[in-house]
């Protein structure tokens, strides 16, 4: 055993080496155009810094660019909606006999394009939904969502598998299904009440 692992170690150490002057070899090459070696060094920087490398246009790609009318300067993103806040509404999906309906709620905290929060089904012992809804119950299912110009996807903290739902939003409204049941969500948003 102890001498598989000495040779292991040598030829690990082996291959680092050849990769090494292969590199160096690689480098000496490869360092003696300036251009290279300037964008290298702003690679390096930015990599350092955690900045993005910035988009590098030529006038060549301006002129192209102008040509097929899809030059109009940096593109701006609409901004996304705000779903922060608390939400109240009724779900609807099958039961054990018949299709039931019952409250839902839901509080959801944004930062930027992805957020965090709860979503609570009442009444759903004998309901169709992922079982993580009904053992949580009136705790909430903790999840995490990304939000899109018109959709929200919500997906259970420790991943979809346990639960994922898809709200198209409507103005101070989300309307989503439960993906893989037959379960309806519609949830208003409530107004921020400020103490007196």
């Amino acid at each position: 055993m102890r001498s598989m692992d000495i040779r292991l170690l040598l030829a690990g150490g082996a291959l680092l080496s050849i990769s090494a002057c292969a590199t160096t070899r690689v480098w000496a090459d490869w360092s003696g155009q300036p251009t290279r070696l300037a964008a290298a060094e702003h690679y390096a920087s930015a990599v350092m810094t955690r900045v993005a490398l910035p988009l590098l246009v030529g006038p060549q790609d301006v002129a192209v660019a102008k040509e097929y009318g899809r030059w109009g300067g940096p593109a701006e993103e609409p901004a996304l909606p705000d779903i922060a806040g608390r939400w109240m509404g009724i779900w609807s999906g099958y039961g054990v006999m018949a299709r039931r309906t019952s409250t839902a709620r839901a509080e959801f905290m944004q930062a930027g394009r992805w957020g965090w929060g709860k979503i609570a089904l009442a009444d759903t012992l004998a309901a169709d939904v992922p079982v993580i809804v009904s053992y949580r119950g009136a705790l909430g299912v903790p999840v995490v969502f990304d939000v899109f110009q018109t959709a929200v996807v919500v997906k259970h903290e420790a991943g979809g598998r346990h639960l994922t739902a898809v709200f198209k939003i409507d103005g101070d409204q989300l309307v989503g299904m439960l993906r893989g049941y037959g379960t309806l969500i519609v949830l208003a948003r409530q107004p921020v009440s400020h103490p007196r």
